[in-house]
């Protein structure tokens, strides 16, 4: 009777171990990762204040990286937007393991940590040089193809390899459609975006009604960079505009 009595409360324990290491190894799920598209104008009558810099790149990095990270992709407004090839980048997400365990394995957790931050911020460093060599560039471009750019942003949103990514346009541009001769306003077809694609604008024109040129496209205008950047990463609640 006592030998069966401890057979039970052995299985018993080892099936409570059994489901706590279980707990203890479990790898968390991973965050959903980061589709961006950066549309930057480089023409000359875009808005001196909407100025792209190395900053606002490292603010994307840091906030893909925290954030699932994922894909980034560069374009410009210009002359004629088809003629260019989109910037891609590729952002790993930041991986950190959980200081558990005696003094020793922590140590060596941290250590861990420190190493896997470390090539992080060396990726962010080579993520910065080369898209800032392609996307920053001087805005010296007479006209403004503005329905391209975006028509290619659309595009790139709706690559079947990015069905499961958070997407996210940040254009920098006052949309106005400036093309030859008539160097004016020019009317554009509407840019249809889906409902999964949370577009970001940075000091569009009054001029331009932007239900008439993205109906019923998810967007909130931003004031400054930096604003729209930080609100690709913080959860913001984007309405769509018919």
């Amino acid at each position: 009777m006592k030998r069966k009595l401890l057979l039970t409360i052995i299985s018993s324990l080892l099936v409570i171990a059994c489901g706590t290491n279980g707990g203890q190894t479990k790898a968390p799920a991973p965050m959903q990762r980061q589709l961006v598209v950066c549309v930057y104008d480089i023409s000359k009558s875009d808005d001196a204040y909407a100025i792209l810099t190395n900053t606002h790149l490292e603010k994307t990095y840091d906030g893909m990286g925290q954030n699932g990270g994922g894909k980034f992709y560069g374009l410009h407004v210009q002359s004629n937007s088809l003629r260019q090839d989109p910037m891609v980048g590729d952002i790993a997400p930041v991986e950190q393991l959980v200081l558990r365990g005696n003094s020793y394995q922590r140590a060596n957790r941290q250590r861990k940590n420190e190493k896997m931050m470390a090539t992080f911020e060396d990726g962010k460093d080579a993520f910065v040089k080369t898209v800032s060599e392609k996307l920053i560039l001087p805005k010296d471009h007479d006209f403004s193809d503005v329905k391209d750019a975006l028509e290619m942003a659309r595009q790139i949103t709706e690559n079947p390899n990015y069905d499961s990514y958070i997407k996210s346009i940040i254009i920098i541009s006052d949309l106005e459609n400036d093309m030859p001769p008539k160097q004016g306003i020019d009317k554009m077809q509407p840019i249809l975006f889906k409902k999964d694609v949370n577009i970001l604008l940075v000091r569009p024109s009054a001029k331009i009604n932007l239900s008439e040129v993205m109906p019923g496209s998810k967007w909130i205008v931003y004031t400054t960079i930096d604003d729209a950047i930080n609100a690709v990463f913080h959860h913001t609640k984007f309405k769509s505009h018919e």
